[in-house]
């Protein structure tokens, strides 16, 4: 679709032009302080206490609230709700999973499927990926009713060998990141199609991270940010979409409510309708436009860190240490355990960068320090391989 502007009365330039809005809902199920004096003791691996905790102010401070603010504004979004989180919503019973049905009742929301354990599988292991992203599509379509069409994998990591993977998942859509180095010769801001047919849509990173990451740093020099000047960015951007994929937390707890970021996404659908410009989901705009040109991605990318790799979780000798531990556990008398031991946010506590990254790492971090994070995580791997291996 070409790009076409006319000025209306008001003299706002029009463009033929959509929004889509895909959030991730997700929190890992963190394993406790655990000591290798716990080896061949204590069984006992996840921080239920913190867990639990950090699940009900979430739930308080981001998933109630945002959802309700979708839903009053008729905000339509892409949502992906891990298993690990629905797991955890189930157990606290804080009232997200209601206002989630309700959202997705309400025709305004289209669910997204991902690996249930929001793990790596992908890259390692065919068979584990096959049963994590059918587990999470049947969990979705029970507790939601509706099956999902688009996939994403864990962190947006992607390759043709992925695409291939959710090809045969018969998924419709899939999505990835736009790096530095795939929009240096291709926009974000069309649709593609993925060498196995899939079509293919990348995140605009720039402002989706202008929303997710800069909206309240007070030293930013397009700081405080409004909704008219947002969906003026967006209006200006070429092409035919403008994808924003962003943590679901961005909403109330990443950016506190104090910070206006509620009042934005109030402000944002008649803003952006002032410039001719809609919101749609994956799947409807997807439906709606010609079959893109392929786009071939043969090296991994993803939407964590400056590199946009695999660097966040197999980056350091520690993370491929870790990793390759966990894989050699496969075969194991307490698989539901082992995979959740999985859950990728586990590895990426341990990452070391150089880089402004790590203040990101440090950020979600519960332990601290990354060297921690590994010994914790290596001392329930050992108990584990101890206790329930079968080799």
């Amino acid at each position: 679709m070409e790009e076409s502007r006319s000025a209306n009365n008001g003299g706002v330039f029009r463009f033929m032009k959509s929004v889509v809005f895909f959030f991730e809902a997700h929190q890992p199920m963190r394993i406790r302080p655990y000591r290798m004096a716990d080896i061949g003791t204590n069984h006992d691996y996840f921080w239920e206490s913190k867990n639990r905790e950090i699940g009900q102010r979430v739930s308080e401070k981001c998933y109630i609230p945002a959802t309700q603010v979708l839903i009053d504004n008729g905000i339509k979004a892409s949502l992906s709700i891990s298993g690990i989180l629905l797991d955890q919503l189930v157990a606290i019973n804080s009232g997200s999973l209601d206002v989630f049905k309700e959202y997705f009742r309400s025709g305004l929301g289209e669910p997204v499927a991902e690996t249930y354990y929001h793990s790596l599988s992908s890259i390692w292991n065919k068979r584990e990926f096959f049963y994590q992203v059918n587990k999470h599509r049947e969990t979705i379509s029970r507790f939601f009713g509706r099956t999902p069409q688009t996939f994403r994998n864990t962190e947006l990591i992607y390759n043709d060998d992925v695409s291939k993977l959710a090809k045969e998942l018969d998924f419709k859509n899939i999505i990835t990141e736009g790096t530095d180095k795939i929009i240096a010769y291709n926009t974000p801001n069309v649709k593609y199609s993925s060498v196995s047919g899939l079509n293919l849509l990348l995140r605009n990173y720039k402002l989706s991270d202008d929303v997710s990451f800069r909206f309240s740093n007070h030293t930013w020099n397009e700081f405080p940010l409004y909704a008219d000047k947002f969906s003026d960015w967006v209006a200006r951007s070429p092409g035919d979409v403008v994808n924003l994929f962003m943590d679901y937390e961005t909403f109330g707890e990443h950016q506190w409510k104090e910070t206006g970021i509620f009042e934005f996404l109030k402000a944002l659908p008649k803003e952006l309708e002032k410039r001719g410009i809609s919101i749609k989901t994956i799947d409807e705009f997807c439906n709606e436009n010609p079959k893109g040109n392929v786009l071939s991605l043969p090296d991994y990318v993803s939407w964590a860190d400056v590199g946009r790799n695999l660097n966040a979780w197999l980056g350091n000798d520690m993370q491929r240490e870790a990793f390759d531990l966990l894989k050699s556990l496969e075969n194991n008398t307490n698989p539901e355990t082992w995979r959740r031991l999985q859950v990728s946010d586990l590895i990426y506590y341990m990452s070391v960068s150089r880089f402004s990254d790590q203040e990101v790492h440090d950020y979600f971090n519960p332990y601290g320090s990354p060297y921690y994070a590994f010994m914790n995580y290596m001392s329930v791997l050992e108990d584990f391989r101890r206790t329930y291996s079968s080799k």
